[in-house]
This record gives C-alpha cells, structure tokens and sequence, in this order.
C-alpha cells in the first residue's frame, strides 16, 4: 500500500497573486455595498458593520488582541492517567515499586 509522499497538488499556502486578487474582489465589493471610493473607507465600513453584532466584535477582538489561550483537557476530564503499559523491568511509576515481568 502506497502511501502519499512529497508534494500534493493544491495544498500548501495559496499564492501571493491569489490571495491579492481575493482581497481586491472583496474590497471592491465592499466599496460597491458601502457606497465608498477608496480601499481604507470599505475597510472602516466593514469594521462598523462587524461592530454591530457579537460575533463580529469576538472577531476584531481576536484579530486586535490576539486569541486567549485555551487550554482543552478531551480525554481525562482532569483526573489522573494510570500507567497501563509495562515494558518489562522497571519502577512503577503509580507505585514506584521495582516489578520484574517475566513470560
């Protein structure tokens, strides 16, 4: 079974010139919806827009002030992972008792 190595088609980063593009397309938009001439007055128009709801006040929050770090705990609901593999000889780290696993 051949696995996928090296370059994929289509992943990575997008190219600068597509991304350029997208942005003009979206500001032109804005500029056309907004009834504004240049590029700052569209973004200060859409800033406004997202200003008035909650959802895009998080947004600017986030992009202004960076993300709160989040830590997510999905496995052990906060209690304690017990060793459940042993690899022969060694200390017990539950018990730090010495066990020699024999066959």
């Amino acid at each position: 079974m051949a696995g996928k190595g090296g370059k994929t088609e289509g992943a990575g980063r997008k190219p600068v010139v597509e991304e350029q593009k997208t942005n003009y397309i979206f500001l032109e938009t804005i500029k056309q919806v907004k009834n504004v001439s240049t590029d700052d007055e569209a973004r200060i128009e859409l800033t406004k827009e997202l200003l008035t709801f909650e959802r895009g006040i998080i947004f600017i929050s986030e992009h202004l002030f960076g993300k709160p770090t989040q830590q997510t705990d999905i496995t052990t609901m906060g209690e304690k992972i017990q060793n459940i593999i042993s690899l022969g000889t060694g200390i017990n780290p539950n018990t730090d008792e010495v066990q020699n696993i024999e066959d």
